[in-house]
């Protein structure tokens, strides 16, 4: 079911995505989520055929984890599989907490990245599940409190009276918001003319432009986070 299937669960709890070929394993991933009561919506995605297309859709969602069957040419033609969509979807949005779950656990593991986001899928119950359903819920708490500590520290540099803001007091707003970007997409960074021209010579004519912008950022970050 390609548009998705969404739990009846607290809308506090995170959202997680779930990509699989096999319409019985997604329903089954679902009711264990469900059961599990730490997730809000399950999104439960069907592969396109493209790589570029299913990381197009993703990135059209917005939730909190993404886990992916692995071998999802299965039932269709796919030119990729569960391990090079985590890899792909990592490289826009680095440290994502993203998971595999297979019943082809060592040609999984030869195929990706990071082991540690392997996981066997077999034919579990809901209860012998739970443990991998955990790990999300925790990476996903992870993901956001690094979110938070950058955000509030960009906070505290604003607060500075801006006139008195040292090159590497500006630069370090700078690097915070390249962490952001990478860590919760590109729409969450500064414009990337800005950030050329704050290290360029024009560095404290644009200070007020940028200070703006990061004002801005913060201010959707923090919307997303209490979302």
């Amino acid at each position: 079911m390609s548009g998705g299937k969404m739990a009846d669960c607290s809308s506090s709890l995170p959202i997680i995505v779930y990509v699989d070929e096999d319409l019985d394993a997604r329903e089954d991933f679902y009711l264990d989520a469900e059961k599990s009561k730490l997730f809000a919506p399950v999104i439960l995605l069907e592969p396109l055929p493209q790589l570029s297309a299913m990381l197009e859709r993703l990135s059209e969602l917005k939730f909190d984890a993404l886990v992916s069957d692995f071998r999802l040419a299965d039932a269709a033609p796919l030119e990729y599989d569960g391990a090079e969509l985590v890899d792909r979807f990592n490289e826009m949005r680095v440290g994502f907490p993203c998971f595999i779950r297979t019943s082809y656990e060592q040609e999984a593991l030869n195929a990706a990245d990071d082991v540690n986001t392997i996981y066997s899928k077999g034919k579990k119950s809901a209860e012998e599940n739970r443990p991998l359903l955990e790990r999300v819920s925790i990476q996903i708490a992870h993901h956001r409190k690094l979110a938070e500590e950058w955000s509030e520290e960009i906070a505290k540099l604003l607060e500075l009276d801006r006139s008195t803001l040292s090159a590497s007091q500006v630069e370090r707003i700078l690097e915070l918001d390249s962490r952001l970007e990478k860590h919760l997409g590109a729409d969450a960074g500064l414009a990337k003319l800005a950030k050329r021209s704050t290290l360029e010579a024009e560095l404290f004519n644009v200070r007020d432009e940028l200070m703006r912008e990061t004002e801005r950022l913060i201010n959707d970050i923090r919307k997303s986070l209490d979302d």
